[in-house]
């Protein structure tokens, strides 16, 4: 139930009714219309939930939209202020005579105050989390008032820097000090080449009252063993008890009851371990290898005869490995599906919009179904963003996508103080329950080329790092990236596969070809011509791109007529790489022979050479097999309209080597 009053109404009761014995779990929404203002002011604005300060504001006419023309630069003051959020609602006695009332954000950015009627319940630090906090005894059956202050990430960033001592290396990041090594929150809000900075805040998922009695269900993983035939399901249920709840824990596939027993004994979290054997038939497969059969899971814990708390979801039957064993050409980094192996071709996904509560699930969902018109079987989800949506891992698994996940870590070191790292392990115990089920899910991975950047990048000599920060640093990344996470992962997901870093190995080296994946950049970064891709093809290329704008059409949305032409600064505000577009210009000389006389023609242009440069690099990978098994183009889409590597632009608009791609994985061997 969701209710969406004006915030000076109070709602009519949320949930249950005078009297009710209802002690069924419940969710009540309070998502919808709040109202916000800057700390500090006294002026109210209209905000939606989910929703961030920065849409909110556009919405009221406070600040002008920052895709428009340089806007971007004009809101920067909106990420240094505090800013506040409230509602008010009224809760009915049915609410309020279940055992346990929760209050659950299931998303806030980032640096948040909780109060429930003027009291402090709670403050945050993470956006990646969600948070829960016991309100029964705080909340009364009349008016409640839930407040939320959020302080600026990029101050709180600045005192979280100072406290320890000195900065670490973010080169993306925009700002005056680099502040994103020390907050949970999507590096890309901090600025990268494709990207402006606009660092948000705001209540960026749903929100509610989570009420039950007795016992609740958390989550459920399940692993999976073939064996003679046969597969061997074990799931594990993570309950939330009271001591005197009793009842049982009753597992169904397809609708038939499969085992039922009894619920375990104990106060707090208990992990309920249930196995079954089923013919090893009906198997999931990524595209091209066979069908996407899902079998609907469902899980109840049921007290006298009455389900009380419920999940559910599709699963499949599968098994997923990476091989990395020596070879006759180094050491392999092989996907096997089901024993067989895979080449996997597809692309990077970065979010859909700066502003993640504007694009909604239905954009994830949206770039999935692209992702299967292209042929592609991966899609490598960018540790610079945020963690998707389930609805996302469910398209995925209906569309026989592979899922490469980054851990939210991209190209910056990490601190070493105890509240870091444990903020850190709870943001990815969560997200490894949430998605540890999924048929699609192939691979968890630390980051996002930290690793290459710390060897390779000259980190050391240009952030002017003494002996002893260098070995700290190095001490913090390999303690985290190398021993905690893979521990903490494989606790929840005991099969499931891990790597440290993205990639493995250098290019620009012959080393680099024969070992683990590899980020392929001569081509853009280094001035080599396209004929390069087929001399860098590695074991496994999980990057490598070409640059080229949207349409003059889509741009016109977003920069004033009078600027819309080559040249023009807000053209050139666009274009965040620092190599500008002198490799576009470039290569339409050498690749087309032609010289654009206007943005239109320099558009199109672009646009044909990067279909070009694609689909020279997915021909020599794919031809490069069994050495290389694996092609993952840089990128699928835009969160923002302007000159990117996608072939989608922000608008959802096709560019030419969408085309060009599609044909070209068409014509691929998805497995051998």
């Amino acid at each position: 139930m969701k209710y969406t009053v004006a915030w000076w109404l109070l709602l009519p009761a949320l949930a249950g009714c005078s009297g009710s014995t209802d002690r069924r779990e419940q969710w009540v929404s309070l998502s919808g219309e709040w109202r916000s203002q800057q700390s500090g002011t006294s002026t109210w604005q209209r905000a939606e939930v989910p929703g961030t300060v920065h849409t909110d504001l556009m919405a009221a006419g406070m600040i002008p939209d920052p895709y428009m023309n340089t806007n971007a630069d004009s809101v920067q003051w909106v990420g240094e202020r505090d800013w506040i959020y409230e509602r008010t609602f009224s809760v009915a006695p049915g609410l309020l005579a279940q055992d346990e009332v929760e209050l659950v954000f299931k998303g806030l950015d980032t640096f948040a105050e909780i109060r429930l009627n003027d009291s402090l319940i709670g403050t945050t630090d993470n956006m990646f989390r969600s948070w829960t906090y016991p309100v029964k005894g705080l909340l009364v059956e009349g008016t409640n008032r839930l407040q939320v202050t959020f302080r600026s990430a990029i101050r709180k960033g600045e005192e979280l820097l100072h406290a320890y001592g000195r900065g670490l290396p973010a080169d993306n990041d925009g700002g005056a000090l680099k502040v994103s090594p020390f907050v949970r929150k999507a590096g890309v809000h901090f600025g990268w080449d494709f990207a402006p900075r606009l660092v948000t805040c705001g209540i960026w998922q749903d929100v509610g009252l989570r009420a039950w009695s007795g016992r609740r269900i958390g989550s459920v993983r399940c692993s999976q063993v073939a064996e003679n035939g046969e597969r061997i399901l074990s799931f594990h249920v993570d309950l939330l008890s009271q001591a005197s709840a009793g009842g049982e824990v009753v597992l169904r596939l397809n609708g038939k009851e499969l085992a039922r027993s009894n619920a375990p004994e104990g106060q707090g979290w208990r992990t309920h371990d249930i196995a079954v054997v089923l013919p090893d038939t009906g198997l999931w497969w990524p595209r091209g290898m066979g069908e996407q059969r899902l079998q609907q899971c469902m899980v109840d814990w049921e007290q006298d005869g009455t389900v009380r708390s419920h999940w559910e979801s599709m699963i499949g039957l599968r098994t997923i490995s990476l091989h990395r064993d020596s070879d006759a050409f180094g050491r392999a980094f092989t996907f096997a599906v089901n024993g067989k192996p895979l080449f996997a071709q597809g692309a990077n996904l970065v979010p859909p919009d700066m502003f993640l509560p504007r694009a909604g699930d239905s954009a994830w969902v949206h770039l999935v179904a692209e992702a299967a018109a292209c042929n592609m079987n991966m899609l490598r989800v960018w540790g610079g963003g945020v963690y998707p949506p389930d609805a996302f891992f469910d398209a995925c698994d209906g569309s026989g996508i592979l899922v490469w996940q980054d851990l939210m870590f991209a190209n910056t070191m990490v601190p070493d103080d105890d509240a870091f790292v444990n903020n850190v392990r709870e943001e990815v115990e969560e997200q490894v329950r949430r998605l540890q089920h999924h048929a699609s899910l192939a691979l968890w991975c630390g980051n996002n080329e930290v690793d290459v950047a710390w060897h390779n990048w000259g980190w050391q000599r240009g952030y002017a790092m003494s002996v002893a920060d260098s070995a700290r640093m190095s001490k913090a990344y390999t303690t985290l990236f190398e021993e905690a996470l893979p521990l903490w992962i494989w606790s929840l997901d005991q099969t499931g596969t891990y790597t440290p870093t993205s990639p493995l190995s250098n290019w620009g080296n012959s080393e680099g070809l024969r070992s683990g994946d590899l980020h392929y950049w001569g081509v853009w970064h280094a001035d080599s011509t396209f004929a390069s891709f087929a001399g860098n093809t590695g074991r496994f290329v999980s990057e490598y791109g070409f640059q080229s704008y949207p349409d003059s059409s889509t741009l016109a949305h977003y920069i004033d007529p009078t600027e819309l032409r080559l040249g023009s600064a807000s053209l050139r505000y666009r274009q965040k790489s620092y190599r500008t577009d002198q490799p576009i210009l470039e290569a339409i000389k050498r690749e087309l022979g032609t010289t654009p006389r206007n943005l239109d023609e320099f558009c199109h242009a672009s646009q044909k050479v990067q279909a070009i440069a694609y689909n020279k690099a997915i021909d020599a990978h794919q031809r490069a097999q069994p050495r290389c098994m694996g092609t993952l183009l840089w990128q699928l889409n835009d969160l923002w309209p302007g000159p990117s590597w996608s072939i989608i632009d922000y608008e959802g608009e096709r560019k030419a080597a969408f085309d060009a791609v599609r044909n070209a994985y068409a014509g691929g061997s998805p497995s051998r």
